[in-house]
């Protein structure tokens, strides 16, 4: 079975291609105003992931993640804290990085800062104004949507539909479902460009970022289900209209909002958990193990239950793997049985993963391997004990639900 993913722009399953020599991905990264909270965790190991397992299925991944330290938020944040804005970024960008090592997130080839593609933001701007898709007003330069007829095509929006979206609350704009590329500050968080002093919008960052890393079109965008609209919409708006090539990003991938009691995790409704908060009650496996039951594109709620039951499932999985692995070998008459029951496993495993990376089907064939080893013990030879070990961890590291070692 080959690799098949749910990709937001077709709505359908389609089979994962890539069209150089490597998948080149991109994936939005924090805005380091405050500490990252779990239900960025959900996100971000659910690319780890599937990055994983692109390499566990020999694809070669070339993995960016951009660092939003240019942002509204930081500069008010940093006022009522009386802190330099750049100051704190960094600080908050030092606390997200540490934060996705504990958890064992390690397969993010580069990070990009948002104010070191300043130049690149502004030229992309620039162009969009040349070619009639974006007009300057006295408080900024604005994205006209109307021009890019097909604008709303990911969030699957009628015209009608996103008329009554006011994207950004601004009276010079000309039409309300406009949104910024550039805004004029006379002083605080600001650079110098052909429009005045001021910043960036959201939108044209991530846009500069990824197309200086990946060129004007590259293979996977992901991210939290909740970028959708309007940010990832206007990421194409911007890119296909400043290039004339469609699609901007062959492949679009979300995850499932987390949620607790019913309602967003977030940092606005203060119900939000700190990673490293929640890794002072739990294993980075355990938090590892419990996402893993879900399918990352599901939405999710978070409970101390449902952590405290992965814990029980990944300790039963752990003490099968001991007892396979700690007992003495005694005789060779199961190497037949031991290759058979690699391969078998092996097998539903990359069936599972190979359907859009089916995590909690993933984790079952797993615990029944384990099951399974615990029951062989000592009756394989040491050659298939070693291969059948290997071959479990290979695929448990997958999924990182195996103790982080040191």
């Amino acid at each position: 079975m080959q690799l098949r993913v749910r990709n937001s722009l077709t709505r359908r399953k389609e089979i994962l291609s890539s069209t150089g020599d490597s998948l080149n991905m991109f994936v939005c990264g924090p805005t380091v105003y405050d500490y990252v909270h779990l239900g960025h965790a959900r996100t971000y190991i659910a690319f780890d992931t599937i990055t994983r397992y692109l390499k566990f299925s020999e694809y070669k991944v070339r993995y960016l993640m951009n660092i939003t330290d240019v942002a509204e938020r930081i500069v008010q944040r940093a006022e009522q804290l009386k802190r330099d804005p750049f100051e704190l970024a960094r600080e908050y960008e030092a606390a997200f990085l540490d934060d996705m090592r504990a958890l064992g997130i390690s397969e993010v080839d580069e990070f990009e800062r948002a104010s070191e593609a300043i130049p690149k933001m502004i030229a992309q701007i620039a162009g969009l104004i040349n070619k009639g898709f974006a007009y300057e007003t006295e408080t900024g330069v604005y994205f006209e949507v109307q021009k890019y007829p097909k604008f709303g095509q990911l969030s699957g929006q009628s015209h009608e539909e996103l008329s009554l979206r006011r994207l950004e609350l601004c009276s010079s704009k000309r039409n309300p479902e406009d949104f910024s590329l550039w805004r004029k500050y006379d002083k605080g968080l600001a650079w110098d460009s052909p429009w005045g002093r001021g910043r960036p919008g959201w939108h044209i960052e991530d846009t500069a970022v990824s197309m200086a890393a990946f060129g004007d079109t590259y293979d996977i965008h992901g991210g939290a289900s909740e970028l959708i609209f309007p940010h990832h919409e206007a990421e194409i708006a911007q890119a296909e209209s400043l290039t004339g090539k469609a699609p901007f990003v062959r492949y679009w991938l979300h995850t499932g909002l987390l949620n607790v009691g019913g309602r967003k995790m977030s940092k606005s409704l203060g119900n939000m958990i700190r990673i490293r908060d929640a890794l002072k009650e739990y294993t980075a496996a355990e938090l590892r193990f419990y996402f893993s039951t879900v399918h990352y594109r599901e939405p999710m709620s978070y409970s101390h239950t449902g952590v405290n039951d992965a814990r029980h499932r990944l300790n039963i999985l752990m003490k099968n793997l001991a007892s396979f692995t700690q007992t003495e070998v005694r005789g060779g008459a199961e190497r037949e049985k031991a290759s058979a029951t690699l391969a078998k496993h092996e097998a539903a495993f990359k069936r599972s993963m190979n359907d859009d990376f089916q995590t909690p089907r993933a984790l079952t064939v797993l615990e029944e391997f384990a099951s399974e080893l615990g029951k062989l013990g000592g009756k394989v030879d040491q050659d298939s004990k070693v291969n059948l070990e290997a071959g479990f961890r290979k695929m448990a590291n997958v999924l990182g639900i195996l103790p982080l070692q040191g």
